[in-house]
C-alpha cells in the first residue's frame, strides 16, 4: 500500500466518478482504475460495490476513506513544516464564531509579529475535531471539548432570531410551543448548539412547521435574512441586522445557555510557538470583545 493508491481512492471518493478524478490527479482513467484494484489487493478487501447502480463504497471502502483523508492532512501538515525551515509556520483552527469575530486580529497580530506564518482553519467542531486528529493543526478554538492551555475564552449570547415577517403578528416573549410552531433554520446534529436547541423545542417528538437546516453559521445567517425560519444563533453574527432592523432578536421565556469558545487542542511538540501563538489569540479576543459588548464577553477560565 503506498500514498497514491490512498490519494487515488479518497478522491474517487469524493467525485464518486473515475472521469472526474483522472482530471483532478491528472491521470488517465485507466491509471485511476489501476491505483485502486491495486489497492484493494494490498488490503485484501473490495472497497467499491461493483453490482450496486452508481458507485457505492463497501463498509470497508468507508472505513478506508476516513483513514486515507487522515493520511493526505498528515501529508500536507508534514510538507508544509518542512518547507518552512524556521518551523515557524503553525496551523490554528478556529470555529466559525471565532473565526468571524475575533479572528481577523489575530491573523493582523501574527503578520505583524514577523516570525509566525499562520495558517487559518474555519469550519465545524466536529470538522476541526477531524483536523485534530489527523494531526494538521497545531492549536483548536472550538465551543466543544476540553479546555487546555489558553486560560480565557469568549462567550457568546444566544438567542432566537428571524425575519420580521416570520414573526408578524405573533404576540411576546415566546414560549417554546410557539417557537416550536415556527419554520425553523438549524444547525448539523453534529454541532455543539444543535441538542440544547432541540430539547429546548422538543424537537425529536414533533415538527409542526418546516425544518431547515444550514451547514455553517454563514449559510444560517443568510437563511435567516432571507426568511427561511427563525433560528438560536451566537446574536453577535446578526448584530449589524438586528440593529437594522433587517432581523429581529425574539424575545423567549426559556432562555438559551451561551455558547462559549475556547483552546481545546495545542500542539505539546511545538509549545514554544504554540504559546505565542495563544498569546496573541488572547489579545486578539480580549480586543474584541472591548469593542462588541452586547452579546459577547471575554472570559477567565
Amino acid at each position: 500500500m503506498n500514498f497514491k493508491q490512498l490519494e487515488a481512492f479518497y478522491w474517487l471518493s469524493q467525485f464518486g466518478n473515475h472521469r472526474q478524478t483522472a482530471e483532478f490527479l491528472g491521470l488517465t482513467q485507466p491509471a485511476v482504475s489501476a491505483r485502486i484494484h491495486s489497492l484493494e489487493k494490498d488490503l485484501g478487501k473490495t472497497l467499491i460495490d461493483r453490482d450496486a447502480q452508481g458507485f457505492v463504497l463497501t463498509d470497508q471502502g468507508l472505513e478506508v476513506a476516513e483513514f486515507a483523508v487522515q493520511f493526505l492532512n498528515l501529508r500536507e501538515a508534514m510538507m508544509g513544516r518542512l518547507q518552512d525551515k524556521k518551523k515557524r509556520r503553525l496551523t490554528v483552527g478556529l470555529a466559525g464564531m471565532a473565526a468571524l469575530t475575533w479572528g481577523p486580529l489575530l491573523r493582523d497580530a501574527a503578520d505583524a509579529d514577523g516570525e509566525i506564518m499562520l495558517d487559518i482553519y474555519s469550519g465545524s467542531d466536529l470538522q476541526l475535531r477531524g483536523f485534530v486528529e489527523a494531526g494538521t493543526l497545531d492549536a483548536a478554538f472550538t465551543a466543544s471539548g476540553d479546555r487546555v492551555c489558553a486560560d480565557f475564552g469568549v462567550q457568546y449570547d444566544v438567542g432566537w432570531v428571524a425575519h420580521p415577517d416570520v414573526i408578524a403578528g405573533r404576540s411576546l416573549p415566546m414560549p417554546p410551543e410557539e417557537l416550536r410552531a415556527l419554520p425553523l433554520v438549524l444547525y448539523p446534529k453534529t454541532s455543539p448548539l444543535f441538542n440544547p436547541v432541540a430539547e429546548y423545542v422538543e424537537e425529536m417528538r414533533d415538527q409542526p412547521a418546516p425544518r431547515h437546516y444550514g451547514n455553517s453559521l454563514a449559510t444560517i445567517c443568510d437563511m435567516v435574512r432571507k426568511g427561511y425560519g427563525a433560528s438560536a444563533l451566537a446574536l453577535t453574527a446578526l448584530e449589524q441586522d438586528i440593529a437594522a432592523g433587517r432581523v429581529v432578536e425574539i424575545p423567549a421565556t426559556e432562555p438559551l445557555p451561551p455558547l462559549v469558545v475556547a483552546c481545546t487542542h495545542a500542539n505539546r511538540a511545538r509549545r514554544k510557538q504554540v504559546d505565542t501563538v495563544l498569546g496573541l489569540a488572547r489579545e486578539a479576543a480580549l480586543a474584541w470583545c472591548a469593542e462588541h459588548g452586547r452579546y459577547a464577553s471575554f472570559t477567565d477560565l
